[in-house]
């Protein structure tokens, strides 16, 4: 494991800001399923009437598969997906049939807040097995995945203005092939989105989410959550609707994922606090010190803080990619690849293959290949590397 930096974490009493819901708010799945041929033509049918149904390519059908009722769309999707099916609880994405990865299930914030991953995973599985063969066991794979803390906190709206952006604390690695190190947004003075990282690895963000529902998503439901989190206890003061709720969201990409080894559902849920550490610790807001020039000792934000309070482990996952087939699977492969070489050298050597030359052949080869190894400058490096990329093969399914 990585460690932490090492960074106090502030107060967060009630009077600063009440915490109201946190979770998954954006989940995606990769599944290596073959849609059968039957299946290929319904979609196909689908669509056609889809795109019937409306001039300008947004037109919806309704499909049921398996009980599990669905609107067709009369477009695929970016990423080379054919097909696009989608319910309120998930968005369901279907390439061709010859991709190894064929289905991509985005599961959507309404779902996953209603009924949770899990759930949300084993009824679209059941809508889809049917119509759909499973290459084999191991067939899902977690692509990106969003999760979130709503606070209600007046006292931040009044401390979010533009030179919040001074308090920005960013690992170095959030710099690299990004266009800056963070984005503030703004209006009439007042913040209302501060974004640091990037999409394309880890990303933090904090927004006004009464503000991005009132003009943008409309998801009013979530208003239930939070009073619910709050006893029925009404807040917000003489509006309608609630104001001052800030949501902090960790954003994690699937290269992310993978450059820590995470690749399956179980693996990401197992890892969920350091990831939430990683990501909080390392794209956060500090409490300056003006007697202190290095913001890397600064205190940890009251909102980052309680974030980390709640969720976040004590230390960061471990960098490096493993690969993901069994050491034994792995040596029968290499000797098979060997095996296909020696037998192409023979064909062209001598325009023919027997056992005899084979041997022969093999010899030189070892003898060739051990002195090639020995005489490496970079041999050693080359080893520690070898070794570090299967040290865990035996746990990697």
């Amino acid at each position: 494991m990585r460690s932490l930096p090492e960074v106090p974490l502030s107060p967060c009493p009630e009077a600063y800001a009440r915490p109201l819901a946190q979770g998954f708010d954006t989940v995606q799945e990769a599944f290596a399923l073959c849609p059968t041929a039957s299946f290929v033509s319904l979609l196909e049918e689908t669509q056609a009437e889809a795109r019937e149904a409306s001039d300008n390519l947004d037109g919806t059908v309704e499909v049921d598969l398996f009980g599990h009722r669905f609107k067709a769309h009369a477009t695929g999707a970016r990423g080379g997906f054919r097909w696009r099916l989608e319910s309120d609880d998930v968005l369901v994405m279907i390439g061709s049939p010859k991709r190894e990865w064929t289905v991509s299930v985005r599961y959507l914030s309404a779902g996953l807040w209603e009924h949770g991953l899990e759930a949300l995973r084993k009824r679209t599985l059941e809508a889809l097995r049917p119509y759909t063969q499973q290459r084999d066991d191991d067939f899902i794979r977690t692509s990106r995945f969003d999760y979130c803390f709503d606070f209600y906190s007046p006292a931040f709206t009044r401390e979010f203005t533009p030179g919040l952006s001074r308090a920005v604390v960013c690992h170095s690695s959030a710099k690299a092939q990004e266009v800056g190190r963070y984005d503030l947004w703004t209006r009439g003075g007042q913040g209302e989105t501060l974004t640091i990282g990037s999409k394309a690895g880890l990303q933090v963000q904090v927004y006004d989410k009464t503000l991005e529902i009132d003009e943008a998503s409309g998801k009013t439901w979530l208003h239930d959550i939070w009073l619910k989190a709050l006893d029925g206890e009404w807040v917000f003061g003489d509006t309608p609707r609630p104001r001052d709720v800030w949501r902090l969201e960790c954003r994690f990409s699937g290269d992310f994922l993978k450059e820590r080894n995470l690749r399956r559902p179980e693996q990401v849920d197992k890892a969920l606090p350091e990831l939430i550490a990683e990501a909080i610790y390392t794209r956060r807001l500090g409490v300056p010190n003006e007697s202190d020039d290095n913001r890397w000792r600064w205190p940890m934000h009251p909102l980052w803080s309680e974030a980390a309070r709640r969720k976040a482990a004590g230390t960061m996952r471990p960098m490096g990619r493993k690969v993901t087939g069994r050491r034994s699977e792995l040596v029968e492969r290499s000797e098979i690849c060997i095996g296909g070489t020696l037998a192409s050298a023979l064909a062209l050597k001598h325009g023919d293959y027997n056992d005899d030359d084979f041997e022969a052949l093999a010899f030189k080869f070892m003898e060739r290949a051990r002195a090639h190894v020995q005489a490496d400058p970079k041999r050693a490096r080359k080893k520690a590397a070898a070794l570090s990329r299967y040290m865990r093969e035996d746990e990697a399914r």
